[in-house]
């Protein structure tokens, strides 16, 4: 049975942007759960199987690659959307790499609340697209 509303992993060392990420979703009818750590954020992913999650490239324990790679190595959370955000500059090395990895977008803070809330239901309605 499909669930009714869609759950977003807000995965963000930063208690602002989470803050400002989950009232975002909130607001257009996503249920949010978060994780402060790329560790948690692995955690919470595989505890809670979200429909997407919103990951920081930056965390103190690991990087967002790192998280991402380890979650495309568990057949739990491999099939997860994931859209990259960040605050600093990254390069161009680094975004090939998210990519490569599978990471559905990459964002630069500060997100608008419009545009984190498009590229999320984006990214949801074509990752059920390619599993169908």
């Amino acid at each position: 049975m499909a669930r009714l509303s869609k759950i977003v992993l807000i995965a963000d060392d930063n208690s602002a942007n989470r803050y400002v990420a989950c009232r975002s979703l909130r607001h257009a009818n996503f249920v949010t759960i978060e994780a402060c750590s790329g560790r948690g954020a692995v955690e919470q992913a595989r505890r809670f199987r979200p429909d997407i999650i919103v990951l920081d490239m930056n965390m103190p324990d690991q990087s967002g690659l790192t998280t991402l790679e380890q979650l495309r190595a568990d057949p739990s959370t491999a099939s997860i959307p994931v859209v990259f955000v960040t605050a600093t500059a990254h390069s161009a090395f680094e975004q090939k790499q998210a990519e490569e990895l599978g990471a559905s977008a990459y964002l630069f803070n500060p997100v608008r609340p419009d545009t984190l809330v498009a590229v999320v239901e984006g990214s949801i309605e074509r990752a059920h697209r390619e599993q169908s």
